[in-house]
């Protein structure tokens, strides 16, 4: 099985951040690219929610159906793109997680999610705003848990999908 290789994803976020920063059609400067891949892990991980259905809607909508493979793509979307952000902050140091780290994250299952991915979009905008390294190596933690924990993601499927779309991204990019 393998296992996630986040020193692996981390190169080949960085050249697919260059990639794509150079296709845009509107050029933007260094500190609204942060800005921007911060907004961009907020939407994907509002979309998590709305796939997971940690969340009742409160006003009328269409109804949403859970389904795995969303699921599994948009994890693995925002994996990537927590990725690219501790790039450009230079916090990549935070990323990289050992066997035990991982095997920590069953003993603190969280039954309700809307409060994890509250937390961690809370320990996001922390990190952003005030710049804090701490606040961010927790929102990735908890993000990590979330996955291999709470939606019961396994490794091999998130090593599957985070490679997918660094390969198509990066081929398509070309």
């Amino acid at each position: 099985m393998p296992e996630l290789d986040i020193a692996q994803y981390l190169r080949q976020a960085r050249d697919l951040s260059h990639v794509i920063s150079n296709q845009w059609e509107m050029p933007i400067g260094p500190k609204q690219v942060l800005l921007n891949d911060y907004l961009n892990l907020d939407v994907t991980l509002s979309k998590l929610i709305m796939a997971t259905q940690a969340v009742m809607i409160n006003v009328p909508s269409e109804s949403v159906t859970r389904d795995e493979n969303e699921i599994s793509d948009l994890y693995a979307q925002a994996l990537v793109q927590f990725l690219t952000i501790s790039l450009k902050q230079q916090w990549t140091h935070l990323m990289v997680m050992t066997d035990e780290d991982i095997a920590q994250f069953k003993r603190f299952p969280q039954r309700h999610l809307a409060h994890q991915y509250m937390g961690i979009k809370t320990m996001l905008l922390n990190s952003y705003h005030q710049k804090r390294q701490g606040d961010f190596s927790h929102a990735w933690r908890s993000f990590l848990k979330l996955g291999l924990v709470e939606l019961q993601l396994t490794q091999n499927t998130i090593d599957k999908t985070v490679r997918k779309i660094l390969m198509t991204s990066t081929l398509d990019s070309l």
